[in-house]
């Protein structure tokens, strides 16, 4: 079984997810993020939740 881990955009603990510049994505959140529209208000969520968790992971590191 993979450890689980935390999504940086929504705090969910699974296994089920992908790892992009070494911060977290669960599975549902990644399908939300490349299924929002640019123009949507949610995308720019999406960019700024990537954003912190990245600047944060480098910190740490």
């Amino acid at each position: 079984m993979r450890e689980q881990s935390c999504c940086s955009v929504c705090s969910k603990r699974t296994s089920k997810g992908i790892y992009v510049l070494n911060v977290f994505l669960c599975h549902e959140c990644e399908q939300e993020m490349v299924n929002t529209p640019v123009e949507d208000p949610k995308y720019q969520f999406f960019v700024d939740q990537m954003s912190k968790a990245h600047h944060q992971s480098m910190i740490v590191s």
